[in-house]
């Protein structure tokens, strides 16, 4: 059996102790989220619960809807985020963005009263952007050119994200997605503001939302927890 299977199996039966009657969950986007799902849902389902959930995309909202999950519109807040990464550093931040959610996925974090993230273990580093992962930034189409010289002044180099053809990619929200390699990143949270800033930027990948618990999927199918109370 695939041991990263059994590891996330594991952290399932860890989270459905955690979600009690009447909780609402964020639903971070991505495979591990779909996957987590499939072996969450039917331990809370057990003990006679439901499970209503925020779709951050229309993926999630499908692979949610599949695992009875009772998708519910965002009205500001939720009980407990899950969700994924592309990579996260020493001190638990994170680049997310990969499967071009990111703006959705800080919305709901950001309402969020805990969070949970699950990610494997090669998607660990001690520094953001080692290993060649670049930053998802997400930019209003108007702003996709100025935006990719302001962040070529924030020493990136970013590349517009394109569908296999070679057509744009555009977001659920309509917007374009310029993924930017950085030097391993010594202070997220300020690459994280000064990106940010950027007029016509819509949302960055660089995820510093505090206090954040991860679950790292071990490769011989366990698995370890890690917190950062910020």
């Amino acid at each position: 059996m695939d041991k990263s299977r059994d590891a996330l199996k594991g952290v399932a039966k860890e989270l459905a102790e955690r979600i009690s009657p009447g909780m609402t969950l964020g639903l971070g986007s991505g495979s591990t989220v779909a996957a987590l799902l499939e072996e969450l849902s039917p331990l809370v389902m057990a003990r006679s619960k439901t499970i209503r959930g925020v779709a951050t995309s229309t993926q999630i909202e499908m692979a949610a809807a599949k695992c009875g999950v009772e998708v519910v519109p965002f009205k500001g807040s939720v009980d407990l985020v899950i969700d994924g990464a592309d990579q996260v550093d020493a001190g638990l931040n994170l680049v997310k963005g990969g499967g071009g959610a990111l703006l959705k996925e800080k919305i709901v974090m950001g309402g969020a009263r805990s969070a949970v993230i699950v990610a494997g273990e090669a998607k660990f580093a001690r520094k953001l952007c080692e290993n060649g992962v670049r930053v998802p930034v997400e930019v209003v189409p108007m702003a996709r050119e100025s935006a990719k010289l302001k962040l070529s002044t924030l020493g990136g180099t970013p590349e517009e994200r394109l569908l296999p053809k070679g057509y744009p990619y555009f977001t659920e929200s309509g917007n374009v997605i310029l993924d930017t390699l950085f030097d391993p990143i010594d202070d997220p949270r300020d690459l994280e503001m000064r990106a940010k800033s950027i007029p016509g930027v819509a949302e960055v990948g660089i995820f510093t939302i505090k206090p954040i618990a991860v679950y790292r999927l071990g490769d011989d199918g366990g698995f370890e927890l890690m917190s950062n109370s910020g």
